[in-house]
């Protein structure tokens, strides 16, 4: 069910304007904050200026945003006034803003923060042909972006399931919706399904549909919840996902409604070693710059490894998730 037209702009007429305005004072303050971030930096012994690569960051993050928003119109008007924005014409245009944003932000990552995200080849193998189910564990707000860029460098499309909170990002909320990825209420299961079901129908071969089955961020004081209420409504499965110490229960729902409405679609999973440690942008003062590359991996699951049955299903994504909890409490190797 698509969301209310007043509901949308009531939202953005608060969003658009505040982010517009965040962008422009951190523009207009960059001759003050830098140096006075920088003096703050060495007064306490950080060489590297850690503070002003995060502000950098941030600032082109902003910048970014508000690119997305002023095209955001024009592009509505070169879509015939809103009528054709699902065009393929269109969408390439909202595509390749779309990759911009995500390239120029890796780009930024890597020389202001060390945030290097490494795919050995065997894993890249995996990755295509499409279309795919792509799940990925959710442990910073830096993991975030990985699937995404890992197949839009490929040339496929992306298409996501992001929890409703993110369109108070306005650039979210103008161009993702509009690329087919769903914003979906954290705890309305059949208004999340019924987003989800829309979002597959416009599955194509060369599309990566994206999921994060913990549907947060991990938090070992989330993880505890989150087994305690798994206990009130499901003993089994929390019995079963009990001995979780690096993830958080998944939760199936939504991955259940894409495997049943792209039945063709094998999965794909993401995981990545390397951002443990920085779940918040805070976390990364005094690492920054990191000196270690995110080692990201990636394993094709073929969709005859995949039950048929529902109930089975469920147990196999525990299966999958107790099996990964268990690599990641080993000892990583490489660098």
């Amino acid at each position: 069910m698509a969301e209310p037209l007043t509901s949308r702009w009531r939202r953005r007429v608060v969003t658009v304007p505040t982010m517009l305005a965040a962008t422009s004072v951190a523009l207009l303050g960059l001759p003050v904050v830098l140096p006075a971030a920088a003096i703050a930096d060495v007064a306490r012994g950080r060489f590297q200026l850690p503070t002003v690569r995060i502000y950098l960051f941030l600032l082109q993050y902003l910048v970014n945003d508000s690119v997305e928003i002023v095209a955001a119109p024009i592009y509505w008007v070169m879509a015939g006034f809103g009528t054709g924005l699902g065009r393929p014409a269109s969408l390439a245009r909202h595509e390749r803003l779309q990759w911009w944003s995500m390239k120029l932000l890796a780009v930024r990552a890597e020389r202001l923060l060390g945030l290097r995200f490494d795919v050995d080849d065997e894993s890249r193998q995996a990755l295509a042909p499409g279309p795919v189910i792509v799940i990925s564990r959710h442990v910073s707000l830096f993991d975030a972006s990985i699937p995404g860029l890992v197949y839009a460098d490929i040339g496929f499309r992306v298409r996501g399931v992001i929890m409703a909170e993110l369109l108070a990002d306005p650039g979210f909320d103008l161009l993702y919706g509009r690329l087919g990825s769903v914003f979906v209420p954290r705890d309305d299961g059949q208004r999340a399904r019924a987003e989800i079901e829309r979002m597959a129908a416009t599955t194509t071969a060369d599309t990566a549909l994206v999921i994060f089955p913990e549907g947060r961020l991990f938090l070992p004081a989330v993880r505890d919840r989150s087994l305690a209420r798994l206990a009130e409504t499901d003993p089994e499965r929390a019995a079963r996902l009990a001995g979780l110490a690096n993830l958080l229960p998944p939760r199936p729902g939504g991955l259940l409604g894409l495997l049943g409405a792209v039945p063709e679609a094998d999965v794909v999973l993401i995981d990545h070693r390397g951002l443990d440690r920085f779940g918040r942008l805070a976390d990364l003062v005094g690492a920054v710059p990191v000196d270690r590359a995110v080692r990201v991996t990636a394993r094709r699951i073929p969709r005859s490894e995949i039950p048929v049955d529902v109930a089975e299903q469920v147990v196999w994504l525990d299966e999958l998730w107790l099996a990964l909890d268990a690599r990641l409490g080993a000892p990583a190797t490489g660098s």
